[in-house]
């Protein structure tokens, strides 16, 4: 019960009992001032008046004792609130997942995946809506996996005490990637300008990754590079730095340099709309084999964008992001590859 609800009907039973009191007393023989009289049934109305003044008062507007907003209650009732001590008083939530390109706002125009409290998964089209509970916790899957368009992205929200709720994020459209490397004299590899390398050399090649605008890689992937390194190797290593670390290779790389190939993978940041990522590129010849040119010394570097995905080994789990899901499947059908020539 209301702590100034109660205060108030304190104050008009005090006042009652003494306007009583006074009444009383103004019409007892022992008074014979009249105008001592006069007062005393003056304050005495006054104080019948206060009362009896709540029972005539339609409505009564109350403070909330936990430091909300003001309410207002039918008077003699026990004053109610949307939210006490963890009570809501709502009890469906109407849910709206919507999602929008990350540069033109546009709607994305795809399909989400949402469970509630860990529950089945299901789905919903963009903009869609279904009905869940006050404090129901929802996890969405942006585009649902399947997306070829748009990369995913998760999120969690609990409801709130409310009638409606938009859930609603940002996503990125795919685009392209550039990947640019330059040899010592600074000129861009490109098959008629390469990098000559003699065994024992080792050198440090400036490139690039550029984006495409206003779409994007938002999660970064993986690039792996591959190159004459096993039996009678003419490179040694190749370490490729974008501000990443060496990481395992995906699963679904198939080798294309023959039997003496060797193969390691690096990590990649995000990369958003027309930004350019600068990088270098090592590469660590074989003391005693000369690089003999193309289809030999040349590295081939493929590049593979990390997405979210539905792990089917993990109760449905929305997991990632990574290159590959938990069946050895690529997330997101987007590959670059380009080729480091060598002569």
């Amino acid at each position: 019960m209301d702590f100034n609800y109660l205060t108030s009907l304190n104050i008009s039973l005090i006042a009652g009992i003494i306007g009583a009191v006074l009444l009383i007393l103004s019409l007892a023989k022992g008074y014979k001032d009249k105008g001592t009289k006069v007062i005393m049934t003056w304050l005495a109305i006054g104080g019948i008046v206060i009362a009896v003044l709540p029972a005539f008062m339609p409505v009564a507007f109350l403070t909330d004792p936990l430091g909300g907003a003001t309410i207002a209650v039918s008077t003699g009732t026990i004053p109610t609130q949307s939210v006490v001590g963890g009570i809501c008083g709502v009890e469906d939530t109407t849910v709206t997942i919507s999602a929008v390109d990350a540069y033109t706002e546009a709607s994305a125009g795809t399909t989400h995946r949402y469970r509630v409290n860990n529950g089945p998964a299901l789905t919903v089209a963009n903009a869609g809506t279904f009905t869940a509970s006050p404090g129901d916790v929802i996890s969405v899957l942006y585009g649902n996996e399947t997306d070829g368009t748009y990369y995913g992205f998760t999120e969690t929200e609990t409801l709130p005490c409310a009638g409606t709720k938009t859930i609603s994020d940002k996503i990125y459209r795919n685009g392209t990637l550039t990947v640019e490397v330059f040899n010592e004299e600074g000129n861009l590899i490109d098959g008629v300008e390469n990098e000559t390398l003699a065994n024992g050399d080792v050198v440090t090649l400036s490139s690039k990754l550029k984006g495409t605008y206003q779409r994007g890689f938002p999660h970064g992937g993986v690039i792996v590079a591959e190159f004459n390194g096993t039996g009678t190797s003419t490179i040694d290593d190749v370490i490729v730095n974008f501000g990443g670390s060496e990481t395992s290779v995906p699963g679904i790389y198939a080798i294309t340099l023959g039997t003496n190939a060797r193969t390691k993978a690096f990590t990649v940041p995000a990369i958003l709309s027309n930004q350019i990522i600068e990088g270098k590129i090592v590469i660590d010849v074989d003391d005693t084999n000369n690089p003999v040119g193309t289809g030999d010394g040349d590295v081939v570097l493929t590049f593979y964008a990390n997405d979210y995905f539905i792990d089917d080994d993990n109760s449905g789990a929305f997991a990632g992001p990574k290159v590959t899901d938990e069946d050895n499947v690529q997330t997101f059908l987007h590959t670059t590859a380009s080729t480091l020539h060598i002569d």
